[in-house]
């Protein structure tokens, strides 16, 4: 064998070796010649720290929207329900979450009391749901957030009378719902959903821990805000955003009472 060959088989057998090397190397590593690009539309991957949960969440923020669907209260279920959708088309238009389209889910917290509640929440801890819209209900609130607790699923309910809307938001819910007769709490409900989606954004992570982690900076920073889309554009503003929402008295403090106020449940820490 000419010293030339000799050559040309060992640089053969270096190729081979280099290959198989790639072959068995972590994906840590992405490649021997360097990673792909990042793709744009990606969301952004948080880091994990001491303030932060460990990212959980699948890309899309999943809400289950458990109201009365049944029952003497359908007509408050239905409010809820129009101001839900109503809000999550809000946030689609104003980019999304992560620009992604938000998934709400139904469960009835209408006829079967506490029990068809409760079930519903186990429902919803196996489809994926990440937060919780309601009850709006105090017969089945108890149940709700026990459940909740237990699923690890935060909860966003109304705890009082419902706050007085003007015309202009009432058709914004019949824009949802045009046969709605009853607008009760129908702010709230998309006041609890757009605190929901900006948690999930500032926290990085559609995750249940991170959404409840999250959950009370949005209603106690500095910078004012009334929509998704003015909020998300304040995002980073020094002292944090405060979410004031529809009703403009808007608090995830358990001890809240005033017409309009929200209780974040399901926890417990």
């Amino acid at each position: 064998m000419t010293h030339s060959h000799r050559r040309a088989r060992g640089r053969v057998a270096r190729i081979a070796t280099l290959t198989l090397v790639c072959a068995v190397v972590p994906m840590a590593l992405a490649g021997c010649f360097g990673s792909a690009p990042a793709d744009p539309s990606s969301p952004p991957s948080p880091v994990a720290s001491m303030a932060q949960p460990i990212p959980t969440g699948d890309g899309i923020l999943t809400i289950g929207a458990l109201i009365p669907l049944s029952g003497a209260n359908a007509a408050l279920g239905a409010a809820e329900l129009a101001g839900i959708e109503l809000a999550a088309r809000d946030i689609d238009e104003a980019g999304g979450m992560h620009r992604s389209s938000i998934v709400v889910l139904h469960g009835d917290a209408g006829d079967g009391g506490s029990t068809r509640a409760s079930d519903a929440v186990t429902v919803f801890a196996g489809r994926g749901v990440d937060a919780i819209v309601g009850p709006s209900t105090a017969d089945v609130f108890d149940a709700v957030d026990a459940a909740a607790a237990t699923a690890g699923i935060p909860a966003i309910s109304a705890v009082a009378d419902p706050v007085s809307i003007d015309e202009g938001f009432a058709a914004r819910l019949r824009s949802s719902d045009p046969t709605l007769a009853d607008t009760r709490f129908g702010a709230e409900s998309y006041d609890a959903t757009v605190l929901i989606a900006l948690a999930a954004q500032l926290a990085g992570d559609d995750g249940r821990s991170s959404i409840a982690e999250f959950l009370p900076a949005v209603t106690s920073g500095a910078a004012a805000c009334s929509s998704y889309g003015e909020c998300l554009a304040s995002l980073k503003a020094p002292g944090g955003i405060r979410y004031t929402g529809v009703t403009g008295q808007l608090t995830t403090d358990a001890g809240a009472t005033s017409a309009g106020a929200l209780r974040l449940i399901g926890l417990r820490r």
